[in-house]
């Protein structure tokens, strides 16, 4: 894996059931901090997004970081402002590195 094209600083969330915060209320659905990190990304073309189809479900960009275990298609991904949900996971290079395939969840 090139260390130099990880160039874009990603956030991962995760959202817990219910959080209370400092007065006591109960907040549900709050995002939780997973992890930031470094990543390459790619915008995938209609090509490559009909080439998917059968393994993918809508996405339309994808991620490479350094391999993690506690990444899930259940978590969402940051990057610029952008909210994207992880829609596919897969290896990269023997598990050296792990695409997270993603669509945007923000208009």
């Amino acid at each position: 894996m090139n260390a130099g094209a990880l160039r874009h600083r990603i956030t991962i969330l995760t959202t817990i059931s219910a959080m209370t915060n400092d007065i006591g209320e109960v907040i549900e659905g709050a995002p939780l901090e997973v992890a930031t990190v470094w990543a390459a990304k790619w915008q995938l073309t209609a090509k490559d997004i009909s080439r998917a189809a059968g393994q993918v479900a809508q996405a339309e960009a994808k991620f490479l970081i350094r391999h993690r275990d506690d990444i899930t298609t259940q978590m969402t991904v940051q990057h610029k402002g952008v909210t994207y949900a992880i829609t596919g996971l897969e290896d990269f290079e023997d598990g050296q590195g792990l695409f997270l395939m993603v669509r945007s969840m923000t208009a």
